[in-house]
């Protein structure tokens, strides 16, 4: 069984796996159709999140609606043995607001990347606003820890019937 974590150490678990992986999806949407991206990203502060791309209609999306959801998570062996963090925030681009880029180049891994395709890059950073912590690696526990406004919820695996 998880041990229900404080707001901090959810935190260190959360940085922990997202800095272990650089691969995710991000889900925007648009006049009510949903849009899924494969994107890499990095962290800021805390736990921004930056994406680097070089476009895409997601761009777009966030202009529009800025609520976004970004999944990073382990290899899906099945529903009982998974990892992976789940992050609800609001996006903003470099496109619209320019200084993210140089803010988001302060935390680069790869900063020849982007000073050497500085002109053809784009940026997005999320903030987050709740983040869904799984880890059911081992026992297939799938309790949920929320962290929403430096509070815990923990959100306990309910079955489903379909009728």
């Amino acid at each position: 069984m998880n041990k229900k974590m404080n707001p901090d150490q959810l935190r260190m678990h959360v940085r922990e796996f997202l800095s272990e992986h650089k691969e995710a999806t991000i889900a925007t949407s648009m006049n009510n159709l949903p849009r899924c991206s494969p994107v890499q990203y990095f962290l800021g502060n805390d736990l921004d999140v930056y994406i680097i791309s070089a476009g895409g209609d997601k761009f777009a999306n966030i202009r529009d609606n800025p609520n976004v959801c970004m999944l990073v998570n382990t290899e899906y062996i099945n529903y009982r043995q998974i990892k992976g963090v789940q992050i609800f925030g609001h996006a903003t681009t470099s496109i619209n607001k320019p200084d993210i880029k140089e803010e988001a180049k302060r935390y680069c891994p790869d900063a020849h990347l982007v000073e050497y395709e500085e002109d053809s890059l784009y940026f997005i950073k999320i903030v987050p606003e709740k983040i869904i912590y799984l880890n059911s690696l081992g026992d297939g526990n799938r309790t949920k820890q929320v962290l929403y406004q430096n509070e815990i919820i923990e959100k306990p695996d309910k079955v489903m019937s379909i009728h």
